[in-house]
């Protein structure tokens, strides 16, 4: 009785003094798992970097028609909001980064663009796009296909 009584006061000592943080995971209200990823142009992005930022996460390959149109929707946000970092990974296991570079070169974008089909796995992507907005303390508040420009834009200023 003694045992499970202490056991009780030290759970909840642990739980009441705010110390303890959720293991991380890919849906809303989780803590986002951190992915380390080499992108083109020998850039790297780490997004545990990124805390303190509201960070966008598109999952995405080149040759869907609804990534390009996610790609349009993000070239306006980043051209329009500079307090938000977004990170393109495409996630086709047989795309050359040869023809990502060539095909991000035609688009005219200059945001992060990486290719790692293991983060789209960690992150549990069935179909592209996905698109996951972080926010400043690592804690994924959105995460949904095709999202048009506003209801983006809306979910990022709530979050700045």
């Amino acid at each position: 009785m003694l045992v499970l009584v202490l056991s009780v006061a030290a759970a909840y000592i642990w739980w009441s003094s705010g110390s303890q943080e959720s293991e991380p995971g890919t849906t809303v209200d989780e803590w986002a798992m951190d992915i380390e990823i080499d992108g083109l142009n020998k850039t790297r992005f780490v997004l545990s970097e990124h805390r303190g930022e509201v960070v966008v996460v598109e999952f995405m390959t080149t040759w869907c028609g609804f990534c390009e149109r996610q790609h349009e929707v993000l070239k306006k946000l980043w051209e329009e909001d500079d307090d938000v970092y977004i990170a393109s990974i495409d996630v086709d296991v047989n795309l050359p980064i040869s023809e990502l570079e060539k095909w991000v070169a035609a688009k005219g974008v200059h945001w992060f663009h990486g290719h790692s089909p293991e983060a789209g796995v960690i992150y549990k992507v069935s179909g592209v796009p996905v698109v996951i907005v972080i926010d400043k303390d690592g804690i994924i508040r959105y995460r949904g296909h095709f999202t048009p420009f506003d209801k983006l834009q809306l979910l990022i200023k709530q979050l700045q």
